[in-house]
């Protein structure tokens, strides 16, 4: 049992699949050392993985948090892509089935999808490659939600400040009396109300957080004001003192950053500077009855001027479907002419973090990956039973290896065996049959069942989106920002950090398994047109480990003038649904952070006091996917109306049909030539060795014991055959013409036996396995008299249809004509 050398040595089986796989488990032991270092050190400087760790700061706006941000989100996706890549090849060859479970499968009435992500391959093949398929299957859905996520960036928006309506004169060192000449305190409900005037200690009630209360500002008493060591009479004195050093902001823009509600990100406090010269005198602008006028004497004299008019703590805060300025001066009360704004400036630190706990679930499932794909490379290695991963891979085996199962069906397409599968029982019996050209599309590669399950993902997609994109509508125009944005509405919920990743990003999980359907869709396609090529001309076959003048296969599967475009259409539909939903954290005193935001909102332990957690979406965004998504669901459609050559079987990707098409005989010239050739050389390898012989319960009943079968589907399933059984009604000229097409189309017992003997993994001593390794071209080969004789009994000439080289000056086929 021969034994791995993972990083050098000169194993001559480590080519073709094999040595991708090591190559792919280097990668993926790599990322799980460079997790593990990473979960370590982030684990002993957070000080478990309970809480996130915030290891970078800067100034949100001039500073380089956002560009670190970006730098390490790539790096994340750079590792994620060589993660999920190496993964995905894996699955690509436990998905892909090796001659053994071929030549099983295909004993029993069924077949197998060849060169294609395929779930029927993965629950037909071995036990051990279905679980593993299904281990790496499982272990990116964490990857996918959560990766991405591990790091973060959180947003500062403040929302306390001091707002100041004064003149000019108040800033430079003019006299104020507090509360201003308003004559109302702080947290009055209603303006001018004289019930308000009178008292001096006022139970104002109410939540001043809340929108509902809507009180101006936080309640003040006024004997708070007779006090000089008070926050009341502290702030207004403070905002005299230090205002005539703030930031000047003219009327546009001071509205635009107070009164639209995002947040305070650049100014805290500020001052409306008002055009009013002089101030204003209270007997001026206040007719007070006499308990008023004895009140407010003890505040301010009657005949002096006063520049300030009203002073107030106010907040802003923000709800789940747009923000809402709760406090500040109520607009129109009185005629004022506001001149400028007086602004403090505010330093705003953002600040990037990385989740313990979802490093913790991606390094885990990375190293679940890492152990997985050594076992599979190990095991399938010493098993030496190498997976046709392409199509070039099995036309190669079967060239070789003929199929007896399928010996004297050249004719047999997926459709015929569809049909067959259809029926309670139906005969598939081997023989000439007459040539029909049919007018086909490219489509008609691809079964119904594959339209049908595509397209059910792509529309449930869609409807998700379109009725969200309906539910706002409905509400009125779109509105918000087409990236994310304060400025976006906020599902009403309450989450923490954790279930807020979940609920952001398991849309990830249906756009990926949509992608996968696209993909699929473009890879049998493309494998229609490289299968019709073999008809129009010599062409070597695309294998994983190439041998004469065959080709290495893609390294994405696709052309890259299709996979390129469909890469970058996955980032792209990704980066445009993160910007549909996604996670926002913010920290700061107040915005963001009150019930009237998020209802019961919660507090999450992992992040610092004062975070906000929600899930944000964005209207623009949702209605570019839904128009995106509209087009990109036509490619595929209009790509299979591209029409088929009429002069080749239509096997699609399956491998009963396949192998149906791909028996060349030991008669025709070019195999006898070369045949003869090998005689006077030594034998060639091949890359294919000889599986086992499939244990059955029984022996198997093959073409050769001159029965017909008939393919039976069981459980109402018409796109598999469950059961091949022996038919008894066979006529005798059936019986003979199957027995004639099995002796000529296989190789007799005595030459396999002795060619079995042959150094190498060629069974048949070299003589196919050079035509498979040459250019060849699907059609009529030319065959020699003996072949002709031995069809004397049909009512016309017979030809063979299979596969030949320019020695066999192969032909396209003809309507009418018989060919077996």
């Amino acid at each position: 049992m021969d034994s791995l050398n993972f990083w050098g040595g000169s194993d001559a089986r480590s080519t073709g699949w094999r040595q991708a796989a090591k190559v792919n488990c280097t990668i993926l032991a790599a990322m799980s050392i460079t997790l593990i270092g990473c979960l370590i050190a982030v684990a002993t400087k957070a000080g478990g993985i309970e809480r996130s760790l915030y290891f970078f700061d800067g100034d949100c706006d001039g500073g380089n948090v956002s560009q670190v941000n970006m730098v390490l989100h790539l790096l994340i996706n750079i590792i994620s892509t060589l993660v999920v890549t190496s993964s995905n090849f894996f699955m690509q060859i436990l998905n892909s089935p090796s001659r053994e479970e071929l030549n099983t499968a295909h004993f029993k009435g069924s077949w197998m999808g060849i060169g294609i992500p395929s779930v029927r391959n993965a629950f037909s093949v071995s036990r051990f490659k279905t679980w593993c398929w299904i281990c790496l299957l499982i272990s990116s859905i964490p990857i996918h939600i959560l990766f991405n996520s591990t790091i973060f960036q959180t947003d500062q928006r403040n929302s306390d400040f001091y707002m100041t309506i004064a003149t000019e004169e108040f800033v430079n060192g003019g006299a104020y009396y507090a509360p201003g000449a308003s004559l109302v305190q702080p947290g009055f409900t209603y303006w001018n109300s004289e019930y308000v005037l009178i008292n001096e200690s006022y139970d104002f009630g109410g939540d001043i957080n809340g929108p509902d209360s809507s009180p101006y500002g936080a309640p003040v008493n006024l004997t708070d004001y007779t006090d000089k060591n008070s926050d009341a009479s502290k702030n207004v004195s403070d905002t005299a003192l230090n205002a005539g050093r703030w930031d000047r902001l003219e009327i546009g823009d001071c509205k635009k950053e107070y009164i639209t509600c995002g947040g305070l990100k650049y100014h805290r406090n500020i001052v409306l500077v008002i055009d009013k010269p002089g101030g204003w005198i209270r007997n001026e602008i206040w007719h007070l009855q006499d308990n008023q006028t004895e009140l407010w004497n003890r505040y301010m004299p009657a005949d002096q001027p006063n520049h300030l008019f009203f002073s107030a703590q106010c907040i802003i805060v923000t709800q789940a479907l747009g923000s809402t300025l709760t406090s500040g001066l109520q607009w129109g009360t009185y005629d004022l002419s506001v001149k400028y704004c007086l602004v403090e400036p505010l330093e705003r630190v953002c600040h990037i973090a990385i989740s313990p706990t979802l490093l913790l679930a991606v390094t885990i499932c990375v190293i679940f990956k890492t152990c997985t794909a050594i076992v599979v490379t190990i095991v399938l290695s010493r098993r030496n039973q190498p997976p046709l991963v392409t199509l070039g891979d099995a036309v190669e085996s079967f060239i070789v290896r003929p199929d007896p199962v399928t010996a004297g069906m050249c004719t047999l397409g997926q459709k015929d065996i569809r049909r067959a599968m259809s029926r309670s029982k139906a005969f598939v019996v081997p023989g000439p049959k007459q040539w029909q050209a049919l007018k086909r599309r490219r489509g008609s590669a691809i079964p119904k069942s594959v339209w049908a399950t595509s397209y059910f993902l792509f529309f449930l997609g869609i409807a998700i989106c379109a009725y969200y994109l309906n539910s706002i509508a409905t509400y009125g125009s779109l509105y918000g920002s087409f990236f994310e944005s304060e400025q976006n509405a906020f599902i009403d919920l309450p989450m923490t950090f954790v279930s807020g990743v979940l609920l952001a990003n398991s849309p990830q999980l249906l756009l990926s398994f949509c992608y996968l359907a696209y993909n699929n869709l473009f890879t049998r396609l493309q494998m229609a047109r490289e299968w019709s090529l073999f008809s129009e001309g010599y062409h070597p076959l695309r294998v994983t480990d190439p041998k004469g003048d065959q080709y290495s296969t893609y390294r994405l599967q696709l052309p890259y003038k299709y996979s390129i475009p469909l890469i970058l259409i996955s980032i792209f539909l990704h980066w445009l649904l993160s910007n549909t939903i996604y996670l926002f954290v913010s920290t700061g005193a107040g915005y963001f952070g009150t019930s009237s935001f998020i209802a019961n909102a919660m507090n999450d332990p992992s992040l610092p006091p004062n975070t906000a957690v929600a899930v944000g979406y964005s209207s623009w965004s949702l209605l570019g996917m839904v128009i995106t998504s509209c087009v990109l669901i036509l490619v595929p459609i209009a790509l299979s109306i591209k029409p088929l050559p009429s002069n080749i079987v239509n096997i699609g990707s399956n491998s009963l049909a396949l192998s149906a098409a791909c028996h060349v005989s030991p008669l025709s010239h070019a195999v006898k030539a070369r045949s003869d050739s090998l005689m006077l050389e030594s034998p060639a390898t091949s890359k294919f060795d000889p599986p086992p012989t499939p244990q059955f319960p029984e022996r198997p009943r093959t073409l050769l014991a001159g029965d017909a079968y008939s393919y039976e589907g069981i459980g109402g399933d018409g796109f598999e055959m469950q059961r091949l059984s022996p038919v008894s009604n066979v006529t005798t000229r059936q019986s003979s013409q199957l027995s004639l097409s099995s002796k000529r189309l296989l190789p007799d017992r005595d030459r396999s036996s002795e060619d079995s003997t042959n150094s190498g993994d060629d069974p048949q001593g070299g003589t196919f396995a050079k035509l498979a390794r040459s250019k060849i071209r699907w059609g009529v080969v030319k065959m020699p008299p003996e072949w002709h004789a031995e069809y004397d009994d049909e009512s016309g000439p017979v030809g063979h249809l299979s596969f030949g080289v320019e020695e066999d000056d192969v032909q396209s086929p003809e309507p009418g004509e018989l060919y077996a």
